[in-house]
C-alpha cells in the first residue's frame, strides 16, 4: 500500500452512497473505476458489498459487464454467460463473478445483477437499448445511473435516449451465426440485436455532466480520491430528449457532426 494513499474502507463507501440520496429498494446501475478511489481496504470485493449493503435488503445493483471489444463487429461467435470476461473494469468482473450473480445474454452489451428484481432487469437479450432492454427495464424502475469515480463519458445509458429519439447515425444489426451458451451451460443460438455508429460518427457523453448538473438533477460525493455522480435514469432520459428535440445529433461530438449539418 502506498504510503501517501488514505485507506477507502467498505463503511466510507455506503455511508457516501447514502449520504447523496440512495437508499434501501432502490435500484443501482453502476459504472465505476477501483483506482479513481484510491487504495480500497478489500478492493472491488469491499466496493460490492457497500453497494449491495446501501439497497439491501429490497435493492438490486447492475453493472455493466459488457464485451464490445471482443463482440461489436464479430460473426459466428459463443459468447459464453459464466465464463466470457467483463471488459468494463476489475469491479464489474469481480461482481460477475459472484454465487448469487445473474448475467444477461447480450452478447456485447450484457449486464450483471445482484437483488431481487436482478432476472427482471437482466432484459430479453434481444436490444441492447430498445424496448425490452435492460436499460428499458432500469427506465421502468426508474434506476440511479451511479458513476463511481467515472464520468459522463461511459454513461451507456445515453444510448437509449438515442434510440429513442430515433437518431440517423446508428443502424442494427444481427449476430449471424453466433451462438450464446447459458448459465445452465445449455448452447442456444443468439437473438442479441447490435446498435451500432455509422463510420464517421463519435459521441460525446461527458459534456452531460455539466448540463444535468447546470440543470440541477445531479448529486456528487467524495469517495477517496474518487467523486461519485448519481441522476436518476428517468431524468437523464427527460433532460437529454429536450435538447435532442432541438438538435438530433446533440450526442455527437462537434467534428462528428458535420455531416448531418
Amino acid at each position: 500500500m502506498p504510503a501517501a494513499q488514505p485507506i477507502v474502507r467498505r463503511t466510507e463507501i455506503q455511508s457516501g452512497i447514502h449520504a447523496i440520496g440512495v437508499s434501501t429498494a432502490d435500484v443501482l446501475m453502476v459504472h465505476s473505476s477501483l483506482s479513481a478511489l484510491g487504495w480500497v481496504e478489500g478492493g472491488a470485493d469491499a466496493v460490492i458489498d457497500a453497494l449491495l449493503d446501501a439497497v439491501a435488503p429490497e435493492g438490486t445493483v447492475v453493472m455493466p459487464t459488457f464485451t464490445w471489444d471482443t463482440y461489436h463487429d464479430a460473426h459466428g461467435v459463443a459468447f459464453d454467460v459464466g465464463q466470457t470476461p467483463s471488459e468494463t473494469g476489475r469491479i464489474s468482473e469481480t461482481f460477475r463473478r459472484r454465487p448469487n450473480a445473474l448475467r444477461s445474454t447480450h452478447i456485447c452489451h450484457s449486464v450483471t445483477a445482484v437483488g431481487p428484481m436482478a432476472s427482471h432487469l437482466l432484459g430479453d437479450g434481444v436490444h441492447s437499448f430498445g424496448i425490452g432492454s435492460t436499460f428499458d427495464r432500469l427506465y421502468m424502475a426508474n434506476a440511479w445511473i451511479v458513476l463511481l469515480g467515472v464520468d459522463f463519458s461511459v454513461c451507456t445509458a445515453l444510448h437509449m435516449v438515442e434510440r429513442f429519439a430515433d437518431v440517423p447515425y446508428r443502424h442494427y444489426r444481427d449476430y449471424a451465426r453466433s451462438r450464446v451458451v447459458q448459465a445452465d451451460g445449455k448452447t442456444v443460438p443468439s437473438r442479441s440485436l447490435e446498435y451500432l455508429r455509422e463510420p464517421g460518427y463519435s459521441n460525446d457523453f461527458a459534456k452531460m455532466g455539466r448540463i444535468l448538473a447546470k440543470d440541477g438533477v445531479t448529486r456528487t460525493a467524495r469517495i477517496g480520491h474518487g467523486i461519485v455522480t448519481v441522476v436518476r435514469i428517468r431524468d437523464l432520459f427527460t433532460h437529454t430528449m429536450q435538447r435532442m428535440r432541438q438538435d438530433i445529433g446533440f450526442l455527437l461530438s462537434e467534428d462528428s457532426k458535420e455531416p448531418m449539418q
